[in-house]
């Protein structure tokens, strides 16, 4: 009896630990959004051997799953369309539209404005800021990485999934032997047993197509999203320093948005510098002096500086003859 109740208190440990990983496999699934009753294209080998006090038995066999239940599956109906409000019969009328109130005409500001050789410039210099702010953030490495993920999906159905089962049995069985002296001869026997058992099942349909590059899929769309609103952002940034540049310019001295206009300028000095981790400091003076004509035009400068004066001449020290 003693055991019989150990038997039963692993085999009770072994179905809790099994369940257990079976949440842990679906809640992942779950996490993933694929589905874990879907069938596979599985070919499995599976191996037991059995030994036991009268008998010993070895067997090995092949299966092979084809997933046919795709076939059955329903197909998705088209949406259905929206159905459209009724028209209004001839004798009700419309309510007319209220009148727009008429908006305030903006003031007009001044158009700055740019020649072709100015324009050539801010586009070589955009796409050069983009290539730098796109390599601070790893856009490249970003996507090698996903796109290792999904061989990798591929490449795992070449691996098995492999499992074992060990099981020890325990026979008593009372056997009825007559005799001519005793008719009512029964005699007891008693055996124990090892059962081994080994399967490895290969899901060759993950060679064609793995489920979890779907995931692959929606991450890569969002990486190529992000790297698009990067790329606009820097050319949004490039645009608008040139843009308040040639508006704080075009202001006068005395005007209060020619101090707006330049803080905007180091703002967007600023924001550039970040965007390609301190790329754009060093490159700015090359902005300035192929789009203004020198360099501390991309610091909302709107005339060079004065070229510094020369030093004065050294005046000659009176000679000792001189003062005598």
């Amino acid at each position: 009896m003693g055991g019989m109740a150990k038997l039963w208190v692993g085999f009770g440990a072994g179905v809790a630990v099994a369940f257990s990983f079976m949440s842990s496999a679906r809640g992942q699934a779950a996490e993933l959004g694929v589905s874990s009753s879907t069938s596979h294209f599985e070919v499995g080998l599976h191996a037991r051997s059995m030994n036991a006090s009268a008998r010993a038995e070895r067997a090995a066999w092949l299966t092979l799953t084809l997933p046919l239940d795709r076939l059955a599956l329903p197909t998705v109906a088209p949406p259905t369309s929206v159905p459209q409000p009724p028209p209004a019969s001839p004798g009700q009328s419309s309510p007319a539209p209220a009148p727009a109130s008429p908006s305030p005409s903006p003031s007009p500001s001044p158009s700055p404005r740019v020649s072709f050789q100015q324009m050539r410039a801010l586009s070589e210099f955009s796409r050069r800021a983009s290539r730098v702010a796109l390599a601070v953030v790893e856009t490249a490495a970003a996507r090698r990485r996903l796109d290792a993920l999904s061989s990798r999906a591929r490449y795992s159905a070449l691996l098995p999934e492999l499992r074992l089962r060990a099981l020890r049995n325990s026979d008593q069985a009372l056997r009825w032997i007559p005799t001519t002296d005793d008719p009512y001869r029964i005699t007891q026997a008693d055996g124990t047993g090892l059962v081994l058992e080994a399967s490895a099942t290969f899901r060759l349909d993950r060679l064609v197509f793995a489920r979890e590059e779907l995931l692959v899929e929606r991450l890569r769309v969002q990486a190529g999203t992000d790297r698009l609103k990067l790329e606009a952002r820097v050319l949004q940034a490039v645009t608008s320093l040139f843009r308040a540049r040639e508006l704080a310019c075009a202001t006068d001295d005395d005007d209060p948005q020619r101090e707006s206009q330049t803080l905007k300028v180091l703002e967007l000095f600023t924001e550039l510098d970040a965007l390609t981790a301190g790329w754009f400091s060093d490159e700015a003076p090359t902005l300035g002096r192929a789009v203004w004509g020198f360099p501390e035009a991309a610091l909302a400068q709107c005339s060079a500086p004065a070229a510094p004066s020369p030093a004065d001449s050294t005046k000659a020290v009176a000679s000792l003859e001189d003062s005598e």
